[in-house]
């Protein structure tokens, strides 16, 4: 990727679980006592269903997150159904954790602000999400791996780095993280692996291991503007946005071309409310193309809603859904583009 040979590229669970923004945001007091959620009376409630149609017979881990709100994590029912309540208008990720049989599954949903009437009442807001089964390691849809490189590593690491790809592409995450260990131990000295180590704790939700595996393989490979960029997401997902932007904005002074490193700086610049810096990222991002141009214009046009720009907002999330009409959170994004007012420019 971008040119470095030791990196592999991230998947798509990946960068899926950092990235999520919010488009408003509402206060509520006197909010029932229990799980305090957001702070708002809304209700996030979905079903899961397996790629046949039917309705999924075990259990699955469901997380929500958001930009003000944090991140919440439940199990489905033994039908595939989940709740989560007392959230406040935004917008959210939903991400499905499928384990070693399904691919990791998210859905963005919109929960826009109404009349008072309806804030103090709450709505529910229903999702429904379809499992796809784990594309074998050969299939060409899935993100390319890059060898490790044989000058300097040993080939018995060199070779448990391998088992431990394979054990990933299997969805045996655990035992990938036992050969990446092994590897570590013939050859510490080894950024590519330290990278995939932090890979798979972040799949495993193992936040401060992953934390530690990304900083070590930087500090290896400093010049290397993906390593980065791995742990720029990381650093957002724990909360740490200032040290997310840090690492993002090296990335961006090592690489300016790269629209992955203006994207994700861009998102860690909105979570830090410097929403000026983070639209001229994001646009830049648009500007240099590449798959995350698609998301820029989602993240945009948030940030424009945010704003009362409606005018910008529509334009960008129109150009989203133009690029990505059948978009797992399309639905939630004609729903705000209906509710904006034409013609409303700051």
């Amino acid at each position: 990727m971008d040119g470095n040979t030791f990196i592999r590229p991230w998947g798509a669970a990946l960068l899926a679980v950092a990235l999520c923004v919010s488009a408003q945001a509402q206060t509520d007091d006197g909010i029932e006592s229990g799980d305090p959620g957001t702070g708002g009376r809304h209700t996030i409630q979905g079903r899961l269903y397996l790629p046949s149609g039917r309705k999924l017979d075990s259990r699955l881990s469901v997380r929500l997150s958001s930009i003000r709100g944090g991140e919440f994590s439940t199990l489905t029912d033994g039908d595939g159904n989940f709740t989560f309540r007392r959230l406040r208008a935004g917008t959210y990720t939903v991400t499905v954790e499928g384990g070693r049989e399904f691919e990791t599954a998210v859905e963005t949903v919109d929960i826009i602000a109404g009349s008072r009437q309806q804030d103090e009442s709450g709505q529910v807001y229903t999702v429904q999400i379809r499992l796809e089964v784990k594309r074998a390691a050969s299939d060409p849809a899935r993100p390319g791996v890059v060898r490790a490189p044989s000058k300097g590593v040993p080939a018995e690491a060199g070779a448990r780095y391998t088992k431990a790809l394979e054990a990933s592409a299997a969805g045996d995450h655990k035992r990938a993280v036992r050969e990446l260990k092994g590897a570590l131990e013939i050859h510490p000295q080894f950024p590519l692996a330290l990278n995939e180590l932090g890979a798979q704790y972040m799949i495993l939700g193992q936040l401060g291991d992953a934390a530690e595996a990304f900083d070590s393989a930087v500090k290896l490979a400093p010049d290397a503007p993906v390593l980065r960029i791995n742990y720029g997401i990381l650093l957002v997902r724990r909360k740490k946005y200032a040290e997310a932007e840090t690492q993002l904005a090296r990335a961006v002074a090592l690489d300016g071309k790269s629209g992955a490193a203006r994207l994700h700086r861009g998102h860690a610049l909105i979570r830090l409310g410097r929403g000026a810096e983070a639209e001229a990222e994001l646009l830049l991002a648009v500007k240099l193309g590449g798959p995350g141009v698609t998301l820029a214009h989602r993240y945009l046009g948030a940030l424009y809603v945010e704003r009362g720009d409606d005018t910008r907002a529509a334009a960008e999330l129109e150009e989203y859904l133009r690029l990505a009409p059948d978009a797992a959170d399309a639905p939630q994004v004609r729903a705000v583009l209906a509710g904006l007012k034409p013609g409303n420019k700051n």
